[in-house]
């Protein structure tokens, strides 16, 4: 057995919480090379809209992700600035020789922050929720291997032994991305009823939303804010003994949009504040007065993008086609879909929406991963003359003098994109966007809605018929494999798939089982390249532009460290703490 162990320091402890009283052998992790700073405080930050539920297995949206990371973990992470795989829960683990089976031991004296021990009942159940059928959830498709799921037992109470069916190359990082745990003692009852999701819907009492990470659910008022507390019960310390998180809150105000968020921060209402590259000037002028500090993070890894509705699929209740039949035929269209490319001012909207800190995209990686970015995949820049052209060999062409085309059956080339109205970059760049389309002769309208109506629309009614957002990204593209495969629920124009729709996304499919086969790192990025140029020749998405990252935090936080991948300033949020 190859061993994989991190040594680690136990310490014998007396817990005090709601009025019990817990003599535990910890197994506590000790932060090394942080300042040790002291406790109490708070960090207040701002959020956009609310969270829609508390469940850290079914949640897929940031409005709720902002709020579960803090108070769920994993059995292992992967470390930010360490670039390594740490542990969490689990404190050791090793694989066979073959890499086909793999032991984790778990933590000893974790506990809930109920004051419940974690066992490996907790892991078998959460195991056994993600690989519920009934249950839709993002992480399955990191935890499959070929379409195959894992194998997994119990081996003690302190030990869980999971066996793949086949070699699966980025296995820990999956794990890490994937694998969060879930109190089986609060949730198994419901979970038989079928009713996971409303044991930990937003209504849910904050004492019932029970979670092992450095805070907890204090508080939750809709539309105005969410509050955190410290988790007493914590399993980690610092070099001189005192028990982790630092800070006794952490507070997510409830704000309507952009411009708000900025207010928010000019007004000392909270401590950091992600600025729009258009806005940095305007901060910057403000840096010393306003006793913050602006942190220059480099170029985002995530990115925009536009796409169109291709799911072929029917309302169950109306039983009338998701999108009309004659829109689905030119969405589903590889040259339509090229000319909507060559639409996208790019150039433009790097220029007046974002001031000239923005870099171009024109695939699902972004140019600033230097280490998986393709840089030959093809580029449908700005043409718009391109775009009449194709539109012009499709028999898309204006008919009736109108200035807008029309289909060979007569249909006018018209649709609308949903956008969220709480991002002001968004609607601007929307804005350019439409411009364009009515110069090429397309009808394309933006409509602002909320954030959930929207990712609602998207994922659930597929009430729509494009969509103008962005995705967080990463610095390794297996968290994105929900959105690569055909069967992921967020492969946003057609999700959940259950064959591949297209030979392209087939062609995908298999290079992603490919991909997780080999450990080799070498042939991981072979592979991802050609899946970057599939997705680049095939145009699912229009991707737009990547912008310059802009941190403003005040500056009496200790060991705040951003990072450019989300979220950049609370990652380590149990070792922030007041400077004096």
């Amino acid at each position: 057995m190859m061993r994989i162990v991190l040594s680690l320091v136990a310490a014998f402890t007396l817990l005090s919480f709601s009025g019990k009283a817990f003599s535990e052998d910890i197994d506590f992790d000790i932060a090394t090379g942080i300042e040790i700073g002291k406790p109490g405080g708070r960090i207040i930050l701002a959020a956009l809209g609310d969270p829609k539920t508390f469940n850290p297995v079914t949640a897929n949206e940031s409005s709720s992700s902002d709020v579960i990371q803090h108070i769920y973990e994993g059995l292992i992470s992967y470390h930010l600035e360490k670039k390594k795989i740490v542990p969490v829960l689990a404190s050791s683990w090793e694989h066979s020789d073959d890499f086909l089976t793999w032991t984790f031991h778990l933590r000893k004296g974790a506990l809930w922050n109920d004051g419940t021990p974690l066992t490996a009942d907790d892991v078998i159940f959460s195991l056994d929720v993600i690989y519920d059928d009934q249950v839709i959830n993002p992480a399955r498709s990191f935890l499959e291997v070929k379409g195959q799921k894992f194998q997994y037992r119990k081996v003690d109470d302190r030990t869980v032994e999971i066996k793949l069916p086949a070699v699966y190359g980025p296995f820990e990082r999956s794990i890490a991305t994937s694998l969060v745990i879930i109190p089986k003692h609060k949730l198994e009852e419901a979970w038989k009823k079928g009713q996971l999701t409303e044991a930990l819907n937003v209504d849910t009492p904050p004492k019932d939303v029970v979670g092992t990470g450095p805070f907890r659910l204090k508080q939750y008022l809709s539309g105005e804010s969410v509050v955190l507390e410290k988790n007493p019960l914590y399993w980690r310390k610092d070099e001189a003994g005192n028990r982790l998180p630092y800070l006794d809150e952490i507070i997510l105000l409830n704000v309507p949009d952009l411009a708000a968020m900025d207010v928010a921060f000019e007004a000392g209402k909270t401590d950091s504040h992600g600025i729009s590259p258009d806005k940095y000037k305007r901060f910057k002028d403000q840096e010393q007065k306003g006793n913050f500090t602006i942190y220059e993070l480099g170029v985002d890894l995530g990115e925009n993008h536009l796409w169109f509705n291709q799911n072929t699929g029917t309302n169950p209740q109306t039983h009338q086609p998701f999108v009309p039949p004659h829109k689905l035929a030119w969405f589903t269209h590889v040259e339509f879909r090229k000319a909507i490319s060559h639409c996208i001012n790019r150039e433009g909207i790097i220029r007046n929406v974002f001031r000239g800190r923005a870099e171009a995209i024109y695939g699902p990686i972004s140019p600033a991963n230097t280490e998986w970015y393709n840089p030959d995949i093809p580029k449908f820049e700005y043409d718009l003359d391109a775009a009449r052209r194709i539109l012009d060999s499709l028999q898309f062409i204006d008919r009736n003098g109108d200035g807008i085309r029309e289909d060979p059956q007569g249909n006018p080339i018209e649709f609308t994109f949903i956008t969220n109205r709480e991002n002001g970059i968004r609607e601007r760049m929307g804005n350019i966007i439409q411009e364009s389309f009515k110069e090429a002769g397309l009808n394309g309208r933006m409509k602002l809605v909320d954030f959930n109506t929207l990712v609602t629309a998207i994922a659930d009614s597929f009430d729509y018929e494009a969509c103008l957002l962005g995705l967080t990204g990463s610095d390794y593209p297996l968290s994105g494999l929900n959105v690569y495969r055909s069967s992921g629920r967020t492969h946003s124009w057609f999700p959940n798939q259950k064959t591949p729709a297209t030979e392209w996304e087939a062609k995908v499919d298999q290079l992603i089982e490919d991909f997780l086969a080999t450990p080799d790192d070498a042939a991981q990025k072979r592979i991802w390249r050609d899946i970057q140029m599939q997705y680049a020749e095939n145009q699912p998405m229009a991707w737009l532009v990547n912008s310059k990252v802009y941190l403003a935090v005040r500056n009496k936080f200790g060991n705040m460290r951003p990072r450019v991948v989300r979220p950049r300033d609370v990652w380590n949020a149990d070792e922030i703490f007041i400077k004096e």
